[in-house]
């Protein structure tokens, strides 16, 4: 968890880029164990964190480009919660890093983890996509 860590150890992770041989950005297992491997509840629930996400990064966009950063840390609390609650928690890091540069008046760091958090969303649709496409099967 992030509170372990400071901001810099969290953006050094992840800028260290993904290990070959590091877990998935997802443990899909956590949805699974809360959603008693009821896949289409999984499925409904990942789907709709992926929507949420993509939504609450065109609003991350607009408050960067107006240099809200009250906005930026209000919004990285925003998707921690629900990052946690899927398993997501290397992104759920990355938003209470977000949501810490607001309270801090951070906008180096802040700046520095919008960077992040689109591939690392990007990573986490690829692997939901193929968990759920597995499913299908």
């Amino acid at each position: 968890m992030f509170k372990n860590r400071s901001m810099t150890e969290v953006i050094e992770q992840v800028e260290a880029g993904p290990d070959p041989e590091a877990p998935l950005p997802v443990d899909i297992s956590v949805m699974s164990q809360m959603f008693h491997n009821n896949s289409a509840l999984v499925r409904k629930f990942g789907l709709k964190f992926i929507e949420v996400a993509n939504d609450t990064l065109v609003e991350m966009k607009a408050a960067q480009a107006e240099k809200d950063l009250l906005a930026l840390g209000r919004l990285g609390h925003k998707l921690k919660s629900s990052a946690r609650t899927i398993g997501a928690a290397s992104f759920a890091d990355l938003c209470e890093a977000l949501e810490t540069a607001g309270v801090n008046n951070d906008w180096s760091g802040a700046e520095s983890l919008l960077t992040k958090i689109p591939p690392l969303l990007e990573r986490i649709t690829q692997q939901l996509e193929n968990e759920f496409s597995k499913m299908d099967e």
